[in-house]
């Protein structure tokens, strides 16, 4: 019987063991198979359900056109949500588009206060924003009938940071802006955030770069402004652009102010440069005035002249920008080297006012002392007092006005006028009290031949002056009329 059993099992009734074996393995390469085949759908399945339900939430809040076509990833513990592949799109003939590589929002279970800290990572934008007739840019904003609801759980935000960031701009018919953020940063700090960005921005010849930092209070009002920026602008090269402010925000009355405001900027141009140093008190926009007021700083041209420098420097200016008008008043002094020599010339109480859209400029100097090399006296100099009054057309290239000046004890009083598409483009019409030509004459053997009459004619210069009492060569003599390219009636 222990035989016959034997022999059945041999024959079919029981498996050898390793036959068990290998069915067991392949059992269980089978059951692990298809538990990572309904995990990798599953996780498929749910990652696109994710993405799906995400970008219904967000175009129900600004009015559709986002949709996520990478993968999402959503942590619990600790709170993370990472995005990939979000795009918006607005709708009309010339939309907008935002593309982000990488979104990730993350924050913490604990909070030491009342909102729990928020991190934001933004890497790799690619953005075109439009601007329709009517001055509006195409962006995500949420709709204007949705009130903002609160959110589930208080949050607030510790540290943005943005990398790698491309927006372009088109306004109208006016050639694309392409602004480039290499890195933006803003971290929490103690009553508000600071804040440091770096990139540039190109427009037709147009290409700056740099840097800026601040410090944001919960206000929105910045302190411990700075930027610094170079690059080109058309034919000119900015070697240094750097404006800093003390501080920038909304007064009570919702006038925007900066104050301790400063500038300093170094350009070249055509082997010459150009040097700006400015401090003022305090830059004021309302909405319609905008006003500088205690400005002073110096600006220098070098090269200007003779191979010299020239320097202007002004102090106590106020800027006055009501609409298209522009009013400057204030103290300015001017210094250069001619091959004459050096000239300084200071006006107390200058005012100019330009009318930007009749293209008008005009200018009251009444007080402008001045400082002159003496043509008799060679290392010597002699002063001026004159007052100035003209208007200037901006379009035309021409002006006119008056002029009064005096010196040692002679007295002008004229007008003039200046054309610059003119062959004569200076034109002067002026009496004179009293003049004494030898007390001007250079020292050296005395100019016996007059000038060749085309020599005169070649001058830039229209001249009608009468002089009451003249003084040549030894000579006096009294109502005496001077012209030069004049026609007019004697």
């Amino acid at each position: 019987m222990m035989a016959g059993g034997a022999d059945r099992q041999r024959q079919g009734g029981m498996r050898p063991p390793g036959r068990r074996r290998r069915l067991g393995r392949l059992v269980l390469w089978l059951s692990a198979a298809a538990f990572i085949v309904t995990a990798v759908l599953a996780w498929q399945f749910s990652d696109r359900w994710l993405a799906e339900a995400l970008a219904d939430e967000i175009n129900a809040r600004i009015g559709g056109g986002v949709h996520i076509d990478g993968p999402v990833s959503l942590q619990v513990f600790p709170p993370r949500l990472t995005l990939a592949g979000l795009t918006w799109q607005a709708a009309g003939a010339k939309p907008g588009t935002v593309r982000i590589d990488r979104l990730a929002v993350r924050s913490e279970w604990s909070a030491k206060g009342a909102a729990h800290p928020l991190h934001i990572d933004i890497q790799g934008v690619r953005a075109t924003l439009r601007q329709d007739g009517e001055g509006r840019w195409s962006l995500p904003m949420a709709g204007l009938d949705a009130a903002p609801t609160e959110p589930a759980v208080a949050v607030q935000l510790a540290t943005l940071s943005v990398s790698d960031a491309v927006v372009t701009l088109m306004a109208g018919e006016a050639p694309p802006t392409t602004v480039r953020l290499v890195r933006v940063d803003v971290a929490a700090a103690p009553g508000g955030w600071q804040m440091q960005a770096s990139g540039g921005a190109t427009r037709a010849d147009t290409t700056l770069d740099g840097a800026l930092s601040a410090r944001a209070d919960t206000r929105a009002r910045l302190s411990d402004f700075s930027a610094e920026l170079g690059g080109v602008i058309g034919p000119v090269q900015i070697d240094a652009l750097s404006l800093t402010a003390a501080a920038i925000g909304q007064t009570r009355e919702g006038a925007w102010q900066a104050e301790g405001i400063g500038a300093t900027v170094r350009v070249r141009q055509d082997g010459r440069q150009f040097t700006l140093s400015a401090e003022g008190d305090a830059l004021r926009h309302d909405g319609v005035d905008t006003r500088l007021l205690g400005l002073h700083g110096a600006v220098t041209l070098s090269p200007a002249m003779a191979d010299a420098p020239a320097t202007a420097r002004f102090d106590t200016l106020t800027l006055h920008l009501a609409g298209p008008q522009l009013a400057v008043r204030g103290n300015m002094q001017l210094a250069a080297d001619l091959p004459a020599g050096p000239i300084a010339l200071h006006t107390t109480g200058a005012a100019l006012t330009l009318d930007l859209a009749a293209g008008h400029l005009d200018v009251r100097l009444p007080t402008l002392d001045a400082t002159l090399p003496d043509p008799a006296r060679p290392g010597a100099t002699v002063a001026l007092n004159a007052e100035l009054v003209g208007q200037w057309q901006l379009a035309e290239r021409q002006g006119a006005g008056t002029v009064g000046l005096s010196v040692e004890d002679s007295r002008l009083d004229g007008q003039w006028h200046i054309a610059l598409d003119a062959p004569h483009w200076l034109a002067l019409t002026a009496r004179v009290d009293r003049l004494d030509l030898d007390r001007w004459q250079a020292p050296g053997p005395a100019r016996r031949e007059p000038l060749p009459l085309d020599a005169w004619r070649d001058w830039p210069v229209q001249l009608d002056l009468q002089i009451g009492r003249l003084r040549m060569q030894g000579i006096e003599a009294r109502d005496t009329r001077l012209r030069i390219n004049s026609d007019g009636a004697p």
